[in-house]
């Protein structure tokens, strides 16, 4: 292999100096290294640094630009996730490739050699640092990282084919933000979002019922009407799954659902499922809230509604998660959002005695405290009372109270 990197001296420089071929500029460069010329140690590190930028920069002379981002990511993301399965994954992957290409190229990036730890580091900020067009938010720190995760998955591909000896993407160390939680919605909510839906179009209205009364997720309520059984009140939904396999399960169909199912079916006999969700249906109830002034909800607020208020009235959990679909009891819970008042039957529940509601036996000295607990119970002073009173008075001991009936 060609030598690439070399080793010299620079007249006034204390510091060792190496020529090398950049990968990422493409071109010969010249730097200083940080190893003194009167170190013992100097040459000899800054002689390990040149055979390492020399390995380096002869792995990109032996690719002949095979290794450039442009020649193989895309054809990779579409191999990797293929078919209608994963067509939304492939989407979310690609747009994350699209944000690490933009970047890649401002800096001069061009082949997965050349990334490193601090290039990782850069993109976060870089990212975080973008203002979304369509509603003029900056983008949250978990979306950089989300971005990360992607740039992972190539760097290991690109690691697999020796374009690159390590993945600087892996365990990065930073942490998440906590996730805005997402409410459950109240009946008064509920009300004014179904009023404001009578002037949206009909499957804003479809998608609502089916979810607030299935608790389903968004593109879920889009339902193939064979998958509907009217007569014996069964449901099934296609739910995501795992490395592109759909996650089918069955559940009843609430009751107050059915007239709508009905008079959808007897309207639109031709139709193949209960309502056509746009493109970005999402982003259509994002503004619908925002224009209803409910900021703080989204459409998967009705699943949390639906999850809560089993919750609330006591179902258990297993026959809450078979009608939503949760595979996952961690999951199923996170969803929940009880308050305080919702414990009253917990509390109602326990019941430690009445022993319990009594001080604990205190000193000699602390007699009037006890006797003053003692009388703050109205049975206990009435039968004191009435003890006094049939004996004429005359003062009794504690020891000779009978006890309670």
């Amino acid at each position: 292999m060609a030598k690439y990197a070399s080793v010299y001296t620079r007249a006034h420089s204390p510091y060792w100096w190496i020529s090398f071929w950049c990968p990422r500029r493409q071109k010969r460069c010249h730097e200083s290294t940080t190893y003194r010329r009167d170190q013992v140690q100097g040459k000899r590190r800054a002689l390990d640094l040149a055979n390492e930028k020399s390995k380096i920069a002869g792995a990109d002379k032996s690719e002949k630009g095979q290794d450039r981002w442009e020649r193989w990511v895309e054809d990779f993301l579409a191999q990797r996730y293929p078919g209608e399965n994963r067509a939304k994954t492939r989407v979310r992957m690609i747009g994350g490739w699209k944000q690490w290409r933009e970047f890649l190229t401002d800096t001069g990036l061009r082949i997965p050699r050349a990334l490193t730890y601090e290039n990782v580091l850069a993109f976060v900020k870089w990212r975080s640092s973008q203002v979304k067009p369509s509603s003029g938010k900056v983008v949250s720190k978990n979306t950089a990282l989300c971005d990360v995760r992607i740039m992972a998955v190539v760097m290991r591909e690109a690691c697999r084919r020796g374009f690159a000896d390590g993945n600087p993407c892996d365990r990065l160390g930073i942490t998440k933000d906590p996730s805005k939680e997402k409410p459950e919605m109240t009946d008064a909510e509920i009300d004014k979002i179904r009023d404001a839906l009578k002037s949206q179009p009909e499957w804003m209205q479809v998608s609502f019922e089916i979810g607030i009364h299935q608790g389903c997720r968004l593109t879920e309520t889009a339902v193939p009407w064979h998958r509907i059984d009217l007569d014996n009140d069964q449901i099934t939904f296609v739910a995501k799954g795992r490395n592109g396999r759909p996650h089918e399960f069955t559940t009843k169909i609430h009751p107050g659902l059915k007239p709508l199912l009905r008079s959808l079916k007897t309207k639109n006999p031709e139709s193949k499922t209960t309502c056509t969700l746009p493109s970005m249906a999402a982003k259509d109830w994002h503004f619908f809230f925002q224009g209803t002034c409910l900021p703080h909800l989204c459409f998967h607020c009705t699943r949390v509604t639906v999850v809560t208020r089993m919750a609330r009235a006591g179902v258990p959990i297993q026959q809450a998660m078979a009608f939503v679909g949760h595979a996952s009891e961690v999951i199923h819970k996170v969803y929940q959002r009880l308050k305080p008042a919702d414990t009253g039957n917990a509390v109602a529940a326990i019941n430690p005695g009445t022993a319990a509601a009594l001080p604990t036996p205190v000193a000699h000295s602390n007699t009037n405290l006890l006797m003053q607990a003692l009388l703050s119970d109205p049975v206990i002073k009435q039968r004191m009372l009435s003890l006094v009173a049939s004996n004429d008075g005359k003062q009794q001991n504690l020891g000779d109270v009978p006890a309670m009936p």
